[in-house]
């Protein structure tokens, strides 16, 4: 029996360092001498954007408070801050847990589209912090954006540029951070945005309160409310129903409110202050932050099954123009930008009127999670077919509810959702990522159970299901689906006779089939595997992958059945602008402190990924021509079509017709439904992508310009604002359109970050291309308090010398005396909490030569100089320090 699955992405790997616990060391002095032995010597470099708190707990570092507005630390557009905050009592021993450092605050000036990125490590069981981003206003501050989840990151986007400050808050505990401010467009994860003067993102003073039906918290909802004097203002305290409270209109009684609520007594009622901070806002802005208080307290209570404050909303489009408002979307951009998907969202706006039936895609895959918001109205009625009980995992076969497992411990991977979002996620609604196809329904059928895999019985049931045949759930769905989606497979299987046959059914009842090429190859290495099964039958439209340069994905499966190309990402590499690596970027899942299913975002890699693109562009299709038969699929895509043609003329083996083009696939269905006729018939230029990441080393990129229908617009001129970046043509045809190469030269800049501009000048308009680029230095004046130096014995895995060195003129170098070990590894960090370990999240940590998934012995016969090396900033959003899991005691 064949297993499938093993076309799930193709996670990230995390090759992490070795976790050796190292004896704690009672004094970190300069290195000392004595005895003999040798030193060993070098020069730390640090990237010029990283900052450190001015006040963390480290008692060696030279303190410079900065806990309220007035006197916030002035940090640059392009920082990267790693520091402490934490409350009275709370967190390690040092220079700030008797008296606590409950806030840091950060002046700084940004342009529209930065983001500020608030990553920390401490378990959120216990611990909390929040982002808030405040603007002066005469002598006041106006609360212009907030973050305050329970989860480990929080983040707040700048819609307006000016000079801002933004607070990190210890809610609850303390924890090591880092405060990441991304370039504009550089960064998409985040739902949160700074708004317009002090109205904020939420109705001040109101909250949303609710009891589940049969709840048993009706007594203890009542009489909170009554103590803390909350107001019904419509609905209902009872189960089953949903309430609008309003908070106390005395500001005396709500902060008294908030004191009970987080455990205080009747003395610290009276012994209490507002923290200074809150005297500087606003009275409208204060409001506004005691309100998201009260939601998290209320919460936390358990006198509510639901609390949450009060928001305006407004409706879901299913099509809209790019790039749409979903926070997320610039996470998602270089995919979508691949595959021309904003222009064919202008030539859907342009339709009068509206098509109206939503096409459907099933998405044959482990299932999806159910109550994902980017989900909501987008799914219609599914199943589950996995007919083993064991693999299935949630304590049956059959069963008409296709969710996803909702326990870690039956290895959910969560690769249906991530499909499905790619589809069809909400879109235009604020919220989230953006799908393809947002008018689409998904049409959830589990064949994949835990881990993964499954049978291709059961791929068949579901197969049989999408297109209304009989299968063994006895039923059929209202409509047949229009796509199905296969982002699975088995290597090694020859089609078979009976596939074929099923296919042909399938297709005869309309539905289009799609499948992912499989990952088995490597490029790299000049292997290329051939096309999976099913992928490899006839009558199925085999998807392999590119990457964010549009050349073939280092694992994408190749071979004459391939039908189109679509993007699957390489997250080796980060070339996009987002700041995390070249990976598929849509809805996820994962679990909290307490086990508990959580809706979230995240990227993949893999042909699973570029199959939901094509699925997604077939449903445009038919969302404008819903008569569209598969025939009439095949002859559009015999002859281009549907496709940007890459690599050899015509078909071949590795794009199969070429790269999938949402536009032109939009077109052509117009024209079939219309006689020819399509809306906005002359088309314009645009460049993929719109945005190149160089990073700290790469020196070379290319981006495409192409044209979204005929037209006679053509490049002009092709121009770089900086003196370190070059553009020069690589294939273009007459009308400028092709592809160009950017080149950087970090030899004509100094150190620092950058973000120059690609202008591409035509004859109607001008387009443009943002580029990110660092320029690191060994010595960049860079102070980020005192680090520890270890020296490690290879030999007998113990820490054997150690020093603290400090920043002088901005460099620092450190030398370590007396080392007798003949193999050694070295390593340095900070230790901003004081908890005696180097090296974890929200720290900078090195290592000689590289921070790497190994250490690099040294063998030492003598003295060593030289032996410089690089600190970074340890952190979520860094994808190379991230997966570093060892923790170093000093």
């Amino acid at each position: 029996m064949s297993q499938l699955g093993r076309h799930r992405a193709l996670h990230p790997l995390s090759a992490a360092l070795a976790a050796v616990v190292l004896a704690v060391l009672s004094a970190c002095g300069g290195g000392g001498g004595g005895g003999g032995g040798n030193a060993v010597e070098g020069t730390l470099s640090v990237s010029s954007n990283l900052v450190v708190d001015g006040d963390t707990n480290d008692p060696n570092q030279r303190r410079v408070a900065n806990d309220d507005a007035d006197s916030a630390q002035p940090i640059a557009a392009t920082s990267q801050v790693m520091g402490t905050v934490n409350l009275a009592g709370a967190g390690p021993a040092g220079a700030s847990r008797a008296g606590g450092d409950p806030g840091d605050f950060f002046r700084v000036t940004l342009a529209a589209g930065q983001t500020l990125q608030l990553d920390f490590t401490a378990d959120s069981a216990t611990n909390d912090l929040d982002l808030y981003v405040f603007r002066r206003n005469g002598d006041s501050y106006l609360l212009v954006g907030v973050s305050n989840g329970v989860s480990l990151s929080e983040c707040v986007r700048i819609s307006a540029a000016g000079e801002y400050v933004a607070l990190v808050d210890a809610y609850a505990g303390g924890s090591l951070y880092n405060l990441r401010i991304a370039a504009a467009g550089a960064s998409g994860a985040c739902f949160n945005s700074t708004v317009t003067g002090g109205a904020g993102p939420l109705v001040p003073g109101q909250l949303v309160v609710g009891l589940d039906a049969g709840s048993a918290r009706v007594h203890a909802a009542g009489a909170l409310s009554r103590t803390h004097g909350l107001a019904l203002l419509e609905g209902g305290v009872a189960p089953g129903r949903v309430g609008l409270m309003a908070l106390a209109a005395d500001e005396k009684t709500r902060r008294r409110g908030l004191l009970a609520l987080a455990g205080a007594d009747e003395a610290a009622w009276r012994e209490a202050r507002r923290p200074a901070w809150m005297d500087r806002l606003s009275t409208d802005s204060r409001l506004q932050v005691e309100t998201l208080q009260y939601a998290k307290r209320l919460a936390a209570s358990g006198a509510f099954d639901h609390v949450t404050v009060n928001r305006p909303l407004r409706a879901t489009a299913l099509v809209g123009r790019f790039p749409p408002d979903d926070p997320r979307y610039s996470l998602q951009r270089w995919h979508y930008e691949q595959i021309a998907l904003p222009s064919a969202m202008d030539t859907l706006v342009a339709i009068e009127p509206q098509p109206t039936q939503r096409p459907i895609v099933a998405v044959l895959d482990t299932g999806i999670v159910a109550e994902h918001p980017d989900f909501a109205g987008q799914i219609t009625t599914g199943y589950d077919f996995i007919q083993d009980p064991a693999s299935a995992g949630d304590g049956g076969g059959l069963d008409a509810d296709p969710d996803d497992l909702r326990s870690a411990a039956s290895q959910p991977s969560f690769h249906g959702t991530h499909v499905a979002g790619t589809v069809a996620a909400a879109s235009f609604n604020g919220d989230g990522v953006a799908g393809v196809a947002p008018m689409a329904l998904v049409m959830p059928l589990r064949v994949l159970g835990r881990g993964g895999e499954g049978t291709f019985y059961d791929v068949l049931q579901g197969l049989r299901y999408a297109a209304r045949l009989a299968n063994d759930s006895g039923r059929l769905p209202e409509r047949r689906a229009d796509v199905a989606n296969l982002s699975l497979g088995g290597a090694g299987i020859a089609c078979d006779a009976a596939t074929v046959a099923l296919l042909g059914q399938v297709r005869a009842q309309g539905t289009l089939v799609v499948a992912a090429a499989g990952n088995d190859s490597a490029r790299d290495a000049g292997r290329v595997a051939a096309v999976n099964y099913p992928a490899n039958c006839a009558g199925v439209l085999a998807v392999t992958a590119t990457d964010a340069q549009r050349g073939l994905a280092y694992y994408a499966n190749g071979g004459a059945e391939v039908a189109l190309a679509a993007p699957g990402g390489d997250m080796r590499v980060a070339t996009t602008g987002s700041g995390l690596p070249d990976g598929v970027y849509s809805t996820l899942a994962g679990f909290d402190a307490g086990g508990v299913r959580v809706p979230t975002y995240g990227a993949f890699q893999g042909t699973s990924m570029a199959t939901p693109h094509v699925a997604g562009v077939l449903a445009l299709m038919r969302w404008v021509h819903p008569a569209l038969t598969v025939d009439e699929v095949d002859a559009l895509l015999q002859s281009g079509q549907l496709s940007d043609d890459q690599g050899a003329a015509g078909r071949d083996t590795a794009y199969g017709w070429g790269i999938v083009n949402a536009a032109k696939a939009v077109r052509a269905a117009l024209a079939l439904k219309n006689g020819g006729a399509v809306p906005g018939a002359q088309g314009v230029l645009e460049t993929q992508p719109s945005a190149l990441d160089f990073g700290t080393t790469t020196t070379g990129l290319d981006f495409v310009v192409r044209a979204t229908a005929a037209t006679d617009e053509t490049v002009t001129g092709v121009a770089a604002d900086s003196v370190a970046v070059t553009v020069a043509a690589v294939a273009v045809d007459a009308a400028g359109l092709g592809r160009y190469r950017v080149t950087v030269d970090r030899n004509a800049l100094a150190a620092g970050v950058y973000t120059p501009t690609v202008t591409v000048q035509t004859s109607r308009r001008t387009l443009s291309v943002t580029l990110a680029v660092q320029k690191l230095a060994a010595t960049t004046g860079v102070d980020i308090g005192p680090i520890y130096v270890l020296v490690y014995d290879t030999a007998t895995r113990e820490v054997v010398r150690r020093g603290l060195v400090r920043a002088s003129g901005g460099v620092y170098r450190y030398r370590v005396d007396g080392v007798r070990s003949s193999s050694v590894a070295i390593v340095a960090g900070s230790d901003y909490d004081n908890d005696g370990s180097l090296c974890t999240s929200g720290e900078a940590c090195g290592a000689y030569p590289v921070l790497g998934a190994t250490l690099t012995p040294v063998d030492l016969t003598g003295d060593r100089s030289g032996l410089d090396f690089l600190l970074s900033a340890l952190g979520a959003a860094n994808a190379e320090a991230a997966s570093r899991a060892a923790s170093w005691k000093r």
